[in-house]
């Protein structure tokens, strides 16, 4: 990973919040529909629609920027599936670092 793409999620904290939305473990109701069975069995998940501190209404910007910058990767299931979001492996190692990120943010709190 370029620390370019760490600098772009920086600079859009609400980028940072859904990408990391979708490193969080996927709800099991999802595999019951033969559609997205497949596709959640290679790691692909339902659109995030709520994460904390990003409006609504900047949501859909936000995926396809994620998306543009090849942080996310999107895959239609059928004609009931509808669209299933799944992250890149560049996306998968931004969020480690932003989880490291995080992790070293609280030890150095909590030592304060």
């Amino acid at each position: 990973m370029l620390d370019l793409d760490l600098a772009v999620l920086d600079a859009h904290p609400e980028w940072r919040q859904v990408l990391l939305a979708y490193n969080d473990a996927v709800d099991s109701v999802i595999l019951t529909d033969p559609e997205t069975a497949d596709f959640v069995a290679r790691g692909f998940r339902p659109r995030v629609r709520e994460v904390d501190s990003v409006p609504a209404d900047q949501m859909a910007r936000v995926h396809g920027k994620l998306i543009a910058h090849g942080l996310l990767q999107v895959e239609i299931a059928g004609r009931t599936g509808g669209m299933l979001y799944q992250l890149t492996s560049v996306g998968r190692r931004a969020c480690l670092r932003l989880s490291s990120e995080i992790d070293e943010e609280s030890l150095e709190l909590a030592l304060a």
